[in-house]
């Protein structure tokens, strides 16, 4: 798919920066931009997953993991121990 964009004049100064700092072309660098960021644009218009969402999962581990999520769950940390 052919798309042609519109650029800012700050936004274009730098991906002609990056695209000297990476050596690839500013179709590519744009490319890898929009690759990288998309998941991110998408998750600010997910709902929240309820309460408990996981919890099935966790009843699938075995008894021995689930002790020792508990054990590790009681060991203070930082710097008040």
């Amino acid at each position: 798919m052919k798309t042609s964009i519109s650029l800012d004049k700050e936004l274009g100064a730098q991906i002609k920066k990056t695209a000297a700092l990476t050596r690839e072309r500013p179709a590519t660098v744009v490319r890898m931009a929009i690759r990288a960021g998309l998941p991110i644009v998408a998750n600010r218009f997910q709902e929240p997953r309820p309460e408990g969402y996981f919890a099935d999962c966790y009843k699938k581990w075995p008894k021995e993991r689930l002790e020792l999520e508990e054990a590790m769950a009681q060991v203070p940390t930082g710097p008040d121990r």
